[in-house]
């Protein structure tokens, strides 16, 4: 009768293993995937906050670039174009021979040209650049300069 027992509770404990142990791996699994979550969460936002450091600096420190030593161009020269390249120098404006145009992208840290400055450094080493002058009809359609000055 005790062998009887005994193997009655040994079937009754293997199958409540057997149908159980799916259950206990799955609440395992989630465990350690809440656990993985938690610790890689915050190495993500460790990771995107020192990006928008480095973002926010470069985006700080590139209008005191001209300013700066080894700047290729005088300061008076540069205007800020911000998108898709930092800075458009006119050097040597009154000269007729050495006027010359700079384009000029300011980088720190391990920063790369993006796709779109790559394109515009090889169309201007390739010498793809064009001068258009486009002119408009202004206010002075419907009435003259003398017209429109003359109102008040």
């Amino acid at each position: 009768m005790i062998s009887i027992t005994i193997a009655i509770c040994a079937i009754a404990f293997a199958a409540y293993v057997y149908f159980t142990h799916d259950k206990i791996a799955e609440r395992k699994a989630e465990s350690m995937l809440a656990k993985w979550k938690v610790k890689e969460e915050k190495a993500i936002r460790e990771d995107a906050y020192a990006r928008s450091r480095a973002v926010s600096f470069g985006k700080t420190i590139e209008h005191y670039v001209p300013f700066m030593k080894n700047f290729p161009v005088a300061p008076k020269d540069v205007q800020f174009f911000g998108k898709p390249i930092d800075y458009i120098a006119f050097s040597n404006r009154g000269s007729k021979t050495k006027c010359a145009v700079h384009f000029i992208e300011v980088k720190s840290g391990n920063s790369n040209l993006n796709g779109h400055q790559k394109n515009i450094k090889d169309a201007i080493l390739k010498g793809r650049i064009h001068w258009h002058e486009h002119t408009v009809d202004g206010i002075w359609e419907h009435e003259t300069r003398k017209q429109h000055l003359n109102k008040k």
